[in-house]
């Protein structure tokens, strides 16, 4: 999925002639906390209502303000998870989008993304899902698949997670088997560190707490 295909058509940037009263009006209208700084298609930055309420006075034109503004963005063809790691690194209920030559083409909401997700075929197909725990220098997608897939089972979905602090890494597996006992075992005796494994009728309280967050992140 690409950015284009999940632009918002309701949530309209702001011009850097208006001023913070206004930007917080249209925040509340569109249930937003960010939005677009855009002036004759040019995206000029990201306010947000926490930037704004710093300010001296809301009075304040956004024009005043854009030295101090960030800009975060992706292309319009960027895939999904770009725009995931952009909202998510950056704090962000909205992602600009911009064309090659960086017009402005509009925003993706948090809850777009969390709408497109929800309906993927990989989260709505049943399975079980597996949580390995490595050291960066020790991932092989490719070790990992042919040990499931020996398993007459396949990886739906995938997702790492790891950040520049630590040397280990976790990589979620979405699988298309709800019985993963066999595979877990496999994984284990490569060497394989299993942090969590979830069966479709699994009811564990961790992940469901931890599925919870995501949601919360994703529909502030």
């Amino acid at each position: 999925m690409q950015a284009y295909k999940l632009l918002s058509s309701r949530i309209q940037p702001i011009h850097p002639d208006e001023d913070g009263n206004r930007a917080i009006e249209l925040m509340n209208l569109y249930r937003v906390n960010h939005l677009a700084v855009v002036k004759n298609d040019f995206f000029l930055g990201v306010i947000s209502d926490k930037e704004i309420n710093l300010w001296n006075s809301t009075d304040d034109c956004i024009e005043e303000h854009l030295s101090n503004l960030a800009s975060p963005h992706v292309q319009y063809n960027q895939h999904l998870f770009d725009i995931i790691e952009v909202l998510e690194k950056n704090n962000l209920s909205v992602v600009p989008v911009l064309d090659e030559d960086q017009h402005f083409k509009g925003v993706i909401t948090s809850r777009k993304l969390l709408y497109t997700i929800a309906n993927s075929a990989a989260i709505q197909s049943v399975g079980g899902v597996v949580v390995l725990q490595m050291h960066n220098n020790d991932y092989s997608m490719t070790e990992i698949a042919n040990i499931i897939e020996s398993n007459d089972t396949k990886i739906l979905s995938s997702y790492v997670t790891s950040t520049s602090e630590s040397s280990r890494m976790e990589i979620t597996l979405k699988l298309n088997k709800t019985d993963i006992t066999a595979i877990v075992k496999d994984l284990e005796r490569y060497e394989y560190q299993i942090i969590a494994s979830y069966k479709e009728e699994d009811t564990d309280i961790d992940f469901m707490e931890r599925y919870e967050q995501l949601m919360r992140f994703l529909n502030p």
